[in-house]
């Protein structure tokens, strides 16, 4: 039996094949009537649209791809989740990729995306890749970077204010008296890492405290980073009062080690996060953190994807590449004394 297309569609419910095509993208401007009259002639004929060769006829897959860091991360989570709603409700799906945080599985990833032809990619990157993106870019594939930049490539983000959180947290454990403050960093070749270490040190500077270099411990932004880095700081001699962890991954490294050393928080040393777990309420003390709006920062970059993509689609061209800056918030809580 030969299989059903859409003009048999069309013809079994007495309408064009424009009219089926508006009826199964959900176009509105369709009558109810019709709508369901299309509907019900497409259950009996169990027709099924053929994704692969439309997506070839109309040069667009309503797909976009989604690399993110680490993928056990809380932050990567919601933001994963935040993307995902985000391009559901409006009418494309998500590929989600793990780059962990390792260019050598983002380049692969960037490959499997555009070799499947992805309307569009957001992309956290690790600042390296930058030949391919550049590559990426110019074949007409839209991207947005999401919380973090690349030197020398000049495209659409959305970020937080590292820097702004970070001289926040620092200046406050200045002003509860603390003046031995180390600072576990992240990479500092990607602009999260570099911005929140630049925001310790100026805090440090503007108040008048040199930097101690051997406070300073610069990580990867994940949990054996933040349990090592701990240990190396609470073994030094110049062991500090307080310690400024710069995500939520090493920030619970950090804590695992001070539970373990039988380090009171706040009475023996202080810590602060930037990123505000849902388990920071529930920590003991409660955690102080650096808080990120990290749903709308998946939301808004979901959004501003789709939108370059379309303004494309409907007039041949595209907007100049902006940045949008998210503020973030101190939440005071227990663990500072």
């Amino acid at each position: 039996m030969k299989r059903p297309n859409i003009k048999t569609v069309a013809n079994r419910a007495g309408v064009s094949t424009a009219t089926v095509s508006r009826v199964l993208a959900n176009f509105e401007g369709v009558r109810n009537d019709t709508r369901d009259k299309v509907l019900s002639v497409i259950e009996e004929l169990d027709y099924s649209v053929d994704t692969v060769a439309r997506s070839l006829r109309q040069k667009k897959t309503d797909t976009i791809g989604l690399i993110v860091g680490n993928v056990l991360s809380p932050f990567y989570s919601i933001i994963a989740k935040s993307i995902e709603d985000t391009a559901r409700e409006s009418g494309y799906k998500m590929i989600l990729c793990n780059g962990d945080d390792d260019p050598e599985k983002e380049l692969e990833y960037l490959k499997v995306l555009r070799s499947n032809k992805v309307d569009g990619i957001i992309l956290t990157p690790t600042g390296l890749n930058q030949d391919f993106i550049s590559s990426t870019l110019k074949a007409g594939i839209d991207m947005v970077f999401l919380d973090r930049l690349i030197d020398g490539i000049d495209g659409d983000a959305v970020l937080v204010d590292n820097y702004k959180g970070s001289y926040n947290a620092t200046g406050y454990l200045i002003k509860r008296g603390y003046k031995k403050i180390a600072i576990i960093s992240g990479f500092t070749d990607r602009t999260t890492g570099r911005e929140r270490l630049k925001g310790y040190s100026m805090a440090l500077k503007d108040s008048g405290i040199k930097e101690d270099s051997s406070l300073v411990k610069i990580g990867n932004f994940k949990k054996e980073s933040g349990i090592s880095l701990t240990k190396e700081l609470l073994s030094a001699d110049n062991r500090p009062e307080a310690i400024f962890v710069t995500n939520i991954d090493m920030a619970l490294g950090s804590l695992i080690v001070l539970k373990e050393n039988g380090i009171k928080v706040p009475d023996d040393m202080a810590i602060i996060s930037f990123d505000d777990p849902e388990w920071a309420t529930i920590n003991d003390p409660p955690l102080t953190a650096v808080a990120q709006p990290v749903y709308q920062l998946g939301k808004n970059a979901a959004e501003k994807l789709i939108s370059k993509i379309r303004h494309k689609d409907s007039s041949g061209s595209e907007n100049k590449p902006s940045i949008d800056t998210l503020s973030t918030s101190l939440i005071i809580r227990k663990s500072v004394k």
